[in-house]
């Protein structure tokens, strides 16, 4: 049981406000938390009645290996965000799926043998870094790309620069075991989960956080009470299909039901729309971010979803839900309003469920 101000190493992972940021599209989702902040053991009524806020960015599948992890390790570290660093620091918190190890192969970032085998250099924790990027999730089907050692070698280089990470744990512990960040006063709990592995790597389910609920909801729920908010990254579904699966469908909704507030769903590689249950929200696919796949449109472009968490004396509540067009690959960029934006934006809308598209401000 992690009961409340812990988290990895015994405390809560803090973070200051930074500045504001280009609004697309908006819409209000409340969540009522209101008698956990007032339930705090010590809280006065002071802490309890203030207003804070947290300005959150869901990126999608981010791969700083192949070509990028080259780059990288010539040292330029800052490449592949280069275009949007700075809307990136604008965030409190910018989560991305890490859809590549980050280990040391001797100046490798691809298998000789197999192109949908990678890794990222070590100084790609830094680039995330730089970047802004404040927490991602492992647990993908890429996790064990270069067996366990380079598992066990991204989560040491993420912990050394600070950056916190979901979905796969070291030696001894579960998989399960969430990142717990606490910004401006907001405590946010996030997990992540995958549905699928790569290759015959026997054993994985006890080194990376799978999707099975009988793992995953026991693990909300010892951090429910505690948490004002809780993130789960959902890795599956079919690359490339044109709408989500009922399985990933099913699998959020038993999420959202189980305690989760929001669902970030990765690896289809293209952008799907936005749904609410009751008051509570998934994204099926957020698409492709640093990933170069150029031979299909919606490989290409997709968006990124940003919200507000707002706590004061009522409780805690989603707000501005938004959806930041882009145009994805090697640098990544944001797009400013009109042209292949409002095709993205046309493309979220429709595979929206029918509550979104009426909330919504398009």
């Amino acid at each position: 049981m992690i009961i409340p101000g812990e988290a990895r190493g015994g405390r809560w992972l803090r973070g200051a406000g930074l500045t504001a940021f280009t609004l697309y599209c908006g819409w209000v989702l409340l969540i009522d938390r209101g008698n956990g902040p007032a339930a705090e053991a010590g809280a006065t009524a002071a802490e309890v009645t203030s207003f804070s806020e947290v300005r959150f960015l869901a990126l999608g599948d981010v791969n700083l290996g192949r070509r990028v992890g080259q780059v990288i390790l010539k040292g330029d570290t800052i490449y592949p965000f280069a275009r949007v660093a700075d809307t990136l620091r604008g965030y409190d918190i910018v989560f991305a799926n890490l859809e590549s190890n980050i280990s040391d192969q001797h100046g490798r970032t691809q298998s000789p043998r197999n192109n949908m085998v990678f890794t990222a250099p070590p100084a790609a924790a830094q680039a995330l870094k730089r970047a802004g990027v404040r927490i991602v999730a492992t647990a993908n089907n890429h996790a064990l790309d270069f067996g366990v050692s380079a598992r066990d070698e991204t989560i040491r280089y993420l912990d050394s620069a600070g950056v916190a990470h979901c979905g796969t744990s070291g030696k001894g512990q579960s998989p399960y075991l969430p990142a717990l960040l606490r910004v401006n006063g907001i405590r946010i709990a996030f997990f992540a989960v995958t549905d699928l592995m790569n290759g015959p790597a026997s054993g994985w389910k006890d080194l990376v956080a799978r999707a099975d609920t009988a793992g995953l909801l026991p693990a909300i729920r010892a951090v429910r009470d505690s948490s004002d908010v809780v993130v789960v990254s959902y890795h599956g579904g079919v690359e490339y299909a044109p709408t989500a699966s009922e399985r990933t469908r099913g699998f959020a909704r038993q999420v959202l039901e189980g305690g989760a507030d929001i669902v970030l769903g990765h690896h289809p590689h293209v952008p799907y729309g936005i749904e609410s249950a009751g008051k509570k929200v998934a994204v099926h696919s957020l698409g492709n971010f640093v990933f170069m796949q150029p031979d299909r449109y919606w490989t290409r472009f997709s968006f990124a979803l940003s919200f507000d968490i707002v706590r004061d004396g009522t409780g805690t509540r989603i707000r501005s839900l938004r959806a930041l067009p882009l145009r994805a690959g090697f640098q990544p960029e944001f797009l400013p309003p009109g042209g292949e934006a409002a095709t993205i934006i046309q493309r979220v809308r429709l595979l929206s469920s029918q509550d979104v598209q009426e909330h919504m401000t398009w």
